[in-house]
């Protein structure tokens, strides 16, 4: 019996250390543990951090990118649409008066175009001018427009150049003028003010810098304030389905 307790008692320093090395083991796993915590919050902290930072480089290329998609101003176009003021969509036309292939599309196309879309509410239709420098009246045609404009009678002139394409001359601006009533002093005088060869100029560069290379050339996009963005271009004479094509998807989105 006594030699069991004593050596119980021999145990007891090795039992005190084993638990002292238990409890030492213990304290340096949770201190390890504690320690790769403090290291994952770090690593997530600065992941973070970088995630900020890529976000915000990505949203100022986006950013950029938005700068660089073309756009075309409305501003001053006014008398030459046609359409309700808050349709979401607008084709523009560069046109040319004495341009057989735009007038195919005045003739061919255009009416329905208004059936469809304009008259519908759904699109806007702007004319701009693109005349051809081998074609002698087209500028003096768009000026003859643009003066009848003036007067609230834009569309029944442009109407009716294209109508009478082979018979452009002064005479006949003079003519289609009494018929729709304009008032002849006011639209001779408009039509020798050179602000109006001017912004038929500014039309046809605005073309140019858009990339149009011949008439007739379509833009469709979304108007957006004084913008119209998201262009999408049809070039030459074209199918109404081609049109059709271009506003539904868009009208989609």
């Amino acid at each position: 019996m006594n030699k069991r307790l004593n050596d119980f008692l021999r145990l007891i320093p090795l039992l005190l250390l084993v638990a002292s090395v238990a409890q030492a083991e213990e304290k340096w796993v949770a201190d390890e543990i504690f320690t790769q915590i403090a290291e994952l919050r770090k690593t997530v902290q600065t992941l973070q951090t970088q995630l900020a930072k890529q976000g915000q480089e990505l949203e100022a290329v986006k950013a950029e990118l938005e700068k660089s998609k073309p756009t075309m101003p409305l501003t001053g176009t006014e008398k030459r649409i046609l359409g309700k003021a808050d349709a979401p969509l607008m084709i523009v036309e560069f046109t040319d008066y004495q341009c057989p292939y735009c007038r195919k599309h005045h003739t061919n196309t255009l009416g329905r175009l208004r059936q469809e879309y304009v008259d519908t509410g759904k699109v806007r239709y702007l004319v701009r001018d693109y005349p051809l420098g081998f074609h002698g009246e087209a500028k003096k045609a768009a000026i003859a427009a643009r003066c009848a404009g003036e007067q609230g009678k834009y569309w029944p002139m442009h109407d009716r150049l294209f109508e009478q394409q082979d018979k452009l001359s002064a005479e006949t601006y003079t003519r289609l003028a009494q018929e729709l009533g304009l008032k002849a002093d006011a639209f001779a005088a408009c039509q020798q003010n050179p602000k109006q060869a001017q912004a038929v100029d500014e039309d046809t560069a605005l073309g140019e810098q858009l990339g149009v290379q011949g008439t007739p050339a379509f833009f469709i996009g979304r108007v957006q304030g004084d913008k119209l963005k998201d262009l999408k271009i049809l070039s030459g004479t074209q199918a109404f389905e081609a049109f059709q094509k271009v506003v539904e998807g868009m009208g989609r989105k």
